[in-house]
């Protein structure tokens, strides 16, 4: 490392690897807050994942899945009043990684889904990054 570089400084290469970290990740987005919702395409374009949605509700996720490849889900639990959890059941059933991003409490999922991964809100991009790659991209695809 070059002495004249300021300590913390990160040289270009592993900038370059942190924006590659989701590179062939097809990551669904279902939030139905306007602000979360682009923190999260942010951070995940950022990071060189494909954002598919944001989606506002289960509905439009729904069109959004049937008519793209999607490796992995991000999904709020309640969006404007209508919970997730049925569709988080279809989305594991066709092998789509899925994962909470909620401001609710885990005892709040049903034990039916309590395997599913769940990141509360705000949330943490480290720990994103560990639950959207646990697979690898194209995982969920025939």
């Amino acid at each position: 490392m070059n002495s004249s570089m300021p300590t913390g400084h990160r040289p270009q290469s592993s900038h370059a690897g942190a924006i590659a970290q989701l590179k062939g990740y097809r990551v669904l987005v279902v939030e139905d807050d306007y602000f979360v919702a682009q923190d999260l395409c942010s951070t995940l374009r950022t990071r060189g994942a494909t954002v598919i949605g944001p989606a506002r509700s289960v509905d439009v996720a729904r069109q959004l899945v049937s008519s793209q490849m999607v490796d992995c889900a991000l999904l709020d639990i309640n969006l404007h009043g209508e919970y997730a959890f049925d569709f988080a059941e279809e989305l594991q059933r066709s092998g789509i990684r899925t994962v909470f991003t909620t401001g609710y409490d885990t005892s709040f999922i049903p034990p039916r889904l309590r395997h599913t991964a769940c990141l509360q809100k705000p949330v943490d991009t480290n720990a994103l990054l560990q639950s959207i790659r646990v697979r690898s991209p194209g995982a969920a695809r025939p």
